[in-house]
């Protein structure tokens, strides 16, 4: 039978959802990959069926950080009746969650944190439909994207690439032949294809030990990977300028690489519509309209300073908490704690006694790539211009702005066609729209980032003019507000995601999930997962550690 190309519709259904992923598989000759797939991805059992609010509703939970780990922590122990507060050092919930509004409609907006939700990520799909949140298509890929690398021009097709961008990178003669694909494919025919079923499951296993391939796989970066199969370093340049953001990234390990494409994350994508804040202010409106039995108390602006077991009850956590509102300390004990905020926010807090050596090595060490994202909020949308051919997916070059994204809300896909997208029927490109002019990482993200405002903002347009062609000073005229976002200078995450170095899976994953202080101190959050970066990461650690307290509060009354 015919592969056909899914059509990708609002709104999906789980049945549609998975038709997406199994094309995907099909093509990629590994459809077996999809039960396991949904069963890694999918939420952990329903807690009430491990405890009962009866049970619950003795214990006291302190949730640190309002992100959506800890949010969705708190709605689930709230389910078996814990009384739960969570204190955000933050005047806002949300975490990396961050979409700036425009306007006062909020229909023009940028998500200044995470964007998109591949189809295989079954953990967010599960509260998207639980609140039932409207989902649009979010282009990540599209024949359309454009290329401006070393001054040239190509379209995403190989023909075009391979002509007006290869030139430029004085490749041996055997690499010069190949397209895009086959040179990249000798990355993953060597250490992705290779790999059994059940090797590939372990890319999203958290374990204390790996199969002999896994761990080699985690102990090299992603330009070691391209190395060892015999790429020149004029090819790997090529890959990291035409590649989204490898360039950024080329030294992270490569596990992070394969396990976002085991999932295949990065084809066709949705973004909740409205913004991704909508999420957790779903988790939030429903906890602080919550029936109870037990309480649920929000402390914004409260500071965690000190994570202290008590010295007369092993069992009792006390939290020393500044308010940041008139700089005042008070001490609060619960029955558990869970810090539901990144590493490098948690290394500031002082631990009474020390977690062990492995974990407080891991809250050290870990690595934190920086983002960084500008948007632009235009009075038209010159990329719409061609009503034929507007731009749609991405831009990628190897000015200092390096990935610029396309806004999805003016298109719709073609039915039939793979990647292919048209402007739907009465928009025009005359509309006001939002731009993701920049997105970039670790040391393009601070070269750019930390500059002036003023020089950031000018050096941006007049690259967004030159890569499109438009007349010097237009961007100037066109522009009506933009926002900018450095993720290493907002206060309490310092820092963009987790993304692991070589080694530091192995080395501290499974220890990054294990509890503290006779298991009264959990941990939730993307970086304690193998979604890195992905709010399927947040979520679904969210879900395990109150389904793992709700097993000790189980425990506890027998």
């Amino acid at each position: 039978m015919k592969n056909e190309v899914p059509y990708q519709v609002p709104n999906p259904t789980d049945v549609e959802r998975h038709a997406i992923l199994r094309f995907f598989l099909k093509s990629d000759n590994r459809e077996e990959d999809f039960h396991e797939i949904i069963k890694l991805l999918s939420p952990p059992p329903n807690i009430e069926k491990i405890a009962s609010k009866e049970q619950g509703k003795k214990f006291k939970v302190a949730i640190i950080g309002a992100g959506l780990s800890g949010l969705c922590a708190a709605y689930e122990l709230n389910k078996i009746g814990c009384d739960i507060t969570i204190f955000e050092a933050s005047n806002r919930i949300g975490g990396r969650v961050k979409t700036h509004f425009f306007d006062k409609s909020k229909n023009q907006y940028g998500e200044l944190g995470p964007m998109r939700i591949p189809p295989s990520h079954e953990t967010t799909w599960h509260y998207i439909n639980e609140f039932k949140l409207r989902t649009i298509p979010f282009i990540s890929k599209s024949t359309s994207s454009l290329f401006f690398v070393r001054n040239s021009y190509a379209i995403n097709n190989p023909v075009s690439i391979m002509e007006n961008i290869y030139p430029q990178f004085d490749l041996p003669d055997r690499e010069k032949k190949r397209t895009p694909d086959e040179l990249i494919g000798k990355l993953y025919k060597k250490y992705f294809f290779s790999l059994s079923k059940e090797e590939r499951k372990e890319l999203l296993q958290i374990k204390r030990d790996y199969s002999k391939k896994i761990k080699e796989i985690q102990s090299i970066s992603l330009r070691q990977g391209y190395e060892n199969v015999g790429l020149s370093q004029n090819a790997i340049s090529l890959i990291s300028n035409i590649s989204a953001l490898e360039g950024d990234l080329i030294n992270i390990s490569l596990i992070e690489i394969l396990a976002e494409y085991y999932t295949l994350d990065f084809l066709y994508t949705y973004t909740i519509k409205g913004g991704i804040i909508n999420l957790p202010l779903a988790f939030y409106n429903q906890l602080i309209n919550s029936k109870g039995p037990g309480k649920v108390n929000f402390r914004l602006h409260s500071l965690v300073n000190s994570i202290i077991q008590s010295p007369y009850d092993g069992r009792k956590i006390i939290l020393e908490i500044l308010d940041l509102n008139d700089n005042s300390y008070f001490y609060n004990d619960f029955d558990f704690v869970i810090c539901a905020i990144p590493f490098s926010s948690l290394r500031r807090i002082k631990v009474n006694p020390p977690f062990t050596v492995r974990k407080m090595q891991a809250i050290n060490e870990l690595n934190y790539e920086i983002g960084q994202k500008t948007f632009l909020y235009l009075k038209e949308r010159f990329w719409e211009r061609d009503k034929n051919n507007p731009l749609s997916g991405t831009t990628l070059t190897d000015l200092i702005t390096i990935l610029t994204v396309y806004p999805s809300d003016h298109l719709v896909p073609i039915k039939g066609e793979l990647f292919k997208y048209k402007l739907k029927e009465n928009t025009s490109y005359k509309e006001p729209g939002t731009l993701l002019a920049s997105y970039n990482w670790n040391q393009n993200a601070v070269r750019l980032g930390k500059e002036y405002e003023n020089l950031r903002i000018t050096e941006i347009i007049r690259s967004i003019e030159k890569i499109h062609k438009l007349p010097e000073g237009y961007m100037d005229n066109n522009l009506i507000d933009y926002t900018y976002i450095l993720w290493s200078e907002v206060p309490f995450i310092w820092g963009g995601v987790c993304f692991m170095l070589p080694n530091q899976k192995e080395l501290f994953l499974y220890d990054s999930t294990t509890p503290e202080m006779n298991g009264r101190v959990h941990f939730a959050g993307e970086h304690v997962s193998t979604k890195h970066g992905w709010m399927q990461g947040a979520l679904q650690s969210g879900m395990l550690v109150a389904n793992n307290i709700a097993k000790l509060i189980r425990d506890n009354d027998k």
